[in-house]
Parts: structure tokens; C-alpha cells; sequence
């Protein structure tokens, strides 16, 4: 598992920070999850882009209820497994965006991980570790094409 060298901690966002296409060979993976305010419903979205910001595949899903981290984590998820499934994908690294910087810290284990979240958390990092996935924290706005798609994952 690689984080692209900078801990969340350590990364400064600016204002104007703009979503930018990956380098040539590798794809971009942006993910969100979001609940309502009690819980009772949620959805998770994702966008992957190549290195000229063309979108290549989008999801957008609504998820039963619980917390905001199970959205983001079943984003990550699902976003990982629609990377790893298409087989026209397999000839790129994937960066993987998201602005819930707790799940990267229980995917990389440098935070531990409640023991309801770690099912989840393990299939997280198999994918990860099997395609050298690079993880990347980002600010919610560049973030906006994800979040788009939550929102109409939740309905």
C-alpha cells in the first residue's frame, strides 16, 4: 500500500486547489460517502479519470444505514472493486482521492480500526496491495464530482 508520501497532517490545501488529471499510466479514482443526519440512509459515489480528465466510469449507489466512515469505507470499496474488475483498467496504476482522510489511516493501519469495520477495511487493503494502489487525501473541493454523485446515490 503506498500513500503518495505526504501524511494528512503535512498537506497544506489552498483555496484554489483544482482537481488534476493523473499522470500519464495511471487512472484517478475519486470516492465519496455520505449519510443523511440520523444515519437512516446514505450513498456512496465515484468517478475514475485518465490522464486527459476523461471519464472512463462512474458510480453512483444508495447504501442502508450507519455512519458517515461505513460510506466512505464502502466507497473506497466499491470504487476498488470496479477498478479491479474491468480488465481494460489493468494496464494502469490507480490513485485513489478521498476526503475522509480516517479511512486511509485504518486502510495504511496506522490508526486502528474497530473491530466492526475491519471485514471491510481487510478486503479495502487486499485490492489495494494487489494492483499498488496510491492513496491520496484531498480537500472536499476537489472532491465535487464524487460528492455529486452521492447525493444522487442517496436520493
Amino acid at each position: 500500500m503506498c500513500w503518495d508520501g505526504l501524511s494528512a497532517s503535512k498537506r497544506r490545501f489552498s483555496k484554489q486547489q483544482v482537481w488534476e488529471a493523473p499522470p500519464i499510466g495511471f487512472l484517478k479514482l475519486n470516492v465519496d460517502g455520505a449519510m443523511v443526519s440520523n444515519g437512516s440512509k446514505g450513498g456512496i459515489g465515484g468517478i475514475v479519470c485518465n490522464n486527459l480528465g476523461v471519464c472512463l466510469d462512474t458510480f453512483s449507489l444508495s447504501i442502508g444505514l450507519g455512519p458517515p466512515i461505513m460510506a466512505e469505507l464502502e466507497a473506497i470499496f466499491h470504487g476498488l472493486s470496479v477498478f479491479s474488475s474491468n480488465h481494460g483498467f489493468k494496464k494502469f496504476r490507480l490513485i485513489l482521492e478521498t476526503d475522509y482522510s480516517v479511512a486511509f489511516e485504518w486502510i495504511l493501519n496506522s490508526t486502528p480500526c474497530p473491530t466492526v469495520f475491519e471485514p471491510l477495511v481487510r478486503r479495502c487493503r487486499d485490492i489495494i496491495a494487489s494492483f499498488s494502489v496510491v492513496l491520496r487525501p484531498v480537500p472536499r473541493e476537489i472532491n465535487l464530482a464524487a460528492d455529486s454523485l452521492v447525493k444522487e446515490g442517496i436520493g
